[in-house]
């Protein structure tokens, strides 16, 4: 008996180190929209965890560009390990790296970028096959043009784009979310309004009088916290040049328009949403103006322009400056984004709620683009996981459910970019409330 045991044993052992040995790495790698990287270095931990992976581990690199997550023994992908690497650049790269147009990080192949190459050491970036492309916008809907340097007043060294679109033909295409965008002002972009106590409360006031007359209850100047869409394309077309063109209520200062350069499916949110994309308003400007209007390569950069940074402050000031980025945008960073304050756009906050029943327009519908032919069947399974995952409502990672939504819950929807927002009826797969 002692001997059938010692014999079960063995056999066990045996099957348990063939079961290792066979153990394969399956590889996603994502590439793209800066936006969908925060969604990703949220939701891919999660994920894995679900897909029965044990031993999740998760990190970035030191410029917050470059995330991995690795999850080992995945039960429902056949005992593999699972390896997610999400990079960001723009979201125009999604289409270009899975095309192999371009290869600007200069890798032994145009289907590849530098991304981080392990969990152990995420700052030790190599070159990998990009098999999903993430963009916030139709790769269609890349037509606007960009002039100045890389990392606006953070200078690298100048830069131009003028785009004609990128053509997704031939690509498999999913829109599992959608993507809220907002804006941010610096501290010091001020203005005074009417007390709570005032007839006329909230509204801007240069005297009492426009308040209702009660003494006092035209309140010192404070940081605004609304911008409507006529002021964002004045802004954002560099129509105007001061606060106080908005009137004598705004504490007088020069703008600072800060921006995302063309490629960038923020870029391209705001030019069709908010700007003439779909019709009425100004064109987005589109010219570096020294002290005035910036681009920015990453939303990182652009929220450090906001903040004030330039390279003789390298941690910010009081200065004018406004931007826009996606409506999570983490802020509060020492050295990065300590003195900027998130705003409400047409009076309204870019919540998951108001984007599903028709209050919010600046949002656009998540794009992830891939190469059917360029993936093992392995590697389908996990992206095919990967889709129905991010689709699903109930699935939405913690730090992302007051902002992001799925495509299927929306009430109200644009079925392409320059598109008015529509009523569309009952969601398919509807959320309350």
């Amino acid at each position: 008996m002692k001997t059938a045991v010692k014999t079960i044993a063995m056999a066990a052992s045996i099957v348990g180190l063939l079961g290792t040995a066979q153990a394969a790495t399956r590889e996603i790698n994502i590439y793209g929209a800066s936006a969908q990287y925060l969604y990703w270095n949220d939701a891919a931990d999660d994920f894995l965890t679900a897909k029965g992976c044990s031993s999740v581990s998760q990190a970035q690199d030191s410029s917050k560009k470059h995330g991995i997550t690795r999850g080992l023994g995945c039960t429902q992908f056949g005992g593999d390990d699972v390896i997610i690497r999400y990079s960001a650049k723009a979201s125009f790269e999604s289409v270009r790296s899975l095309k192999g147009t371009t290869n600007p990080d200069s890798c032994g192949s145009a289907y590849e970028r530098k991304m981080a190459d392990s969990v152990s050491n995420p700052n030790n970036l190599t070159c990998k096959r990009v098999h999903l492309g993430a963009s916030d916008v139709a790769g269609e809907s890349f037509v606007q043009s960009s002039s100045g340097q890389k990392f606006g007043p953070l200078g690298g060294g100048y830069v131009s784009y003028h785009l004609t679109g990128e053509d997704a033909s031939g690509l498999k295409s999913d829109n599992p979310l959608v993507v809220p965008f907002g804006f941010f002002v610096n501290n010091a972009v001020t203005a005074r309004k009417c007390a709570s106590t005032a007839p006329n409360f909230g509204a801007y006031c240069a005297s009492d009088t426009d308040c209702g007359g009660a003494a006092g209850s035209c309140l010192a100047a404070a940081t605004i916290d609304n911008i409507t869409r006529l002021q964002a394309v004045q802004i954002f077309s560099a129509s105007v040049s001061d606060w106080s063109d908005f009137g004598a209520y705004f504490t007088a200062q020069p703008i600072v328009a800060c921006l995302r350069h063309a490629g960038s499916g923020t870029a391209a949110a705001l030019a069709w949403t908010v700007m003439k994309g779909n019709g009425w308003g100004y064109p987005l400007y589109d010219e570096e103006i020294d002290g005035a209007f910036y681009f920015n390569e990453s939303s990182t950069d652009l929220m450090k322009c906001v903040n004030g940074n330039d390279p003789n402050n390298p941690n910010g000031s009081a200065i004018g400056a406004i931007g826009y980025a996606d409506a999570d945008q983490t802020i509060g960073t020492p050295g990065t984004s300590q003195n900027v304050k998130a705003i409400r756009y047409n009076g309204v906050w870019p919540s998951r709620y108001a984007l599903r029943n028709g209050e919010y327009d600046f949002w656009t519908t998540q794009w992830v683009y891939q190469d059917e032919n360029a993936l093992t069947t392995a590697q389908k399974a996990v992206v095919n996981a990967l889709i129905s995952y991010a689709s699903d409502p109930t699935k939405l990672p913690t730090g992302k459910r007051k902002w992001w939504a799925t495509k299927d819950e929306m009430k109200f929807f644009r079925a392409n970019d320059p598109d008015f927002v529509m009523y569309q009826g009952g969601a398919a797969n509807p959320q309350t409330p």
